[in-house]
């Protein structure tokens, strides 16, 4: 078994570091203390990290969004909206955070180990091309895509957007395009309000934006039933190249700011099924960077399962995932709204 890439870096903590916000510095620390249980030992290896530069940012972000956020460079405090701050390091942060993905991307496509976990902060995927929002500044998922079409030619990318809230930011960097496949798990009608099934992507686009939206409350068993049973002949389907994975821990039942009902033993499912996903569709290439999640418990718990199964430390019984299996795939309402709406662009799923 290859060690598990991750990327953490002490520097993440110097975003906000003197300002009260729920996007702080404690989250990462959280996943230190994650990384740092035993059963964890000798199954990592940490990649070093390293600071995008403007013209990787560009692969994304307009030049104006780009000099916006450099300029609250070394301001104790610069507000870009109701929820997203900035303070004197956040600039060089949100750069190494995307870097960050492209180090860990970078390792992957070297062969020296096919799955990765980036512990970063600030997230990224609300970061729309031309706006800060959602505490997003740079979008880190939607940059490592472009990263891996424009250093590796990488033909096809599949994104899973696995956060309480719609990864807006991403939608947009890619909607009139097909250098992508994006899949939105997320509760809705909720923050930032788009995410809708009937956004589907435009012009070349059309049909490479999926959208799932769910009501608050669902829990394990459905959002292990999406990814088994929609993601899994999508990505069959598809065939990507990789895997990226914008993973929210605020789909946690306790969570500060969502509405879903998700146990940490839900996310250790959810991520058994992309890695089964991944091994049957690209070989088992798959990086999971992380976004939201306000809960600290949340994050603990529900990272430290997730963090085991791409370690193949068991966590799950055969009963509970053969449980998920048995389930009918049209059960719930919402897999077969996307059904009906998406099968018109992929076949396998009429």
């Amino acid at each position: 078994m290859q060690p598990l890439l991750v990327v953490i870096d002490e520097r993440f903590t110097q975003h906000l570091d003197h300002v009260p916000h729920l996007e702080n510095a404690r989250r990462v620390k959280a996943m230190t203390s994650v990384l740092d249980n035993p059963s964890l030992d000798g199954k990592l290896s940490e990649v070093v990290p390293r600071l995008a530069s403007l013209e990787e940012l560009a692969l994304v972000h307009t030049a104006d969004h780009i000099e916006r956020i450099a300029q609250t460079a070394g301001k104790s405090l610069t507000s870009l909206d109701l929820d997203t701050q900035t303070s004197e390091m956040s600039y060089d942060v949100a750069r190494l955070c995307v870097g960050s993905v492209f180090s860990l991307l970078d390792e992957i496509m070297s062969g020296k180990a096919r799955r990765g976990f980036a512990c970063i902060r600030p997230p990224g995927h609300h970061a729309e091309p031309d706006r800060a929002m959602g505490f997003c500044l740079f979008n880190n998922v939607a940059l490592g895509a472009r990263y891996l079409k424009e250093h590796y030619s990488v033909e096809r990318v599949m994104i899973v957007d696995m956060d309480v809230h719609h990864g807006n930011g991403t939608q947009i960097a890619f909607y009139d395009m097909d250098e992508a496949l994006f899949i939105s798990l997320h509760q809705f009608p909720f923050y930032p309000g788009t995410g809708n099934f009937g956004e589907v992507g435009r012009g070349k686009g059309e049909g490479f934006t999926i959208n799932v939206p769910l009501g608050k409350g669902h829990g394990d068993r459905d959002f292990a039933g999406i990814i088994h049973f929609l993601l899994n002949p999508l990505a069959r389907s598809y065939h990507p190249d990789i895997i990226l994975v914008s993973c929210g821990f605020d789909l946690y039942m306790y969570d500060r700011l969502g509405g879903m009902n998700v146990t940490p033993e839900g996310y250790a499912l959810m991520t058994f099924f992309l890695l089964d996903i991944a091994e049957k569709v690209c070989d088992g290439r798959i990086a999971f960077i992380m976004e939201g999640g306000y809960s600290l418990k949340g994050i603990r718990e529900c990272g430290l399962r997730v963090i085991k199964e791409l370690c193949d430390v068991p966590t799950l019984s055969r009963k509970k995932i053969d449980k998920i299996i048995g389930n009918s795939a049209r059960r719930l309402p919402a897999i077969e709204k996307v059904i009906e709406i998406q099968k018109e662009y992929w076949k396998i799923l009429r």
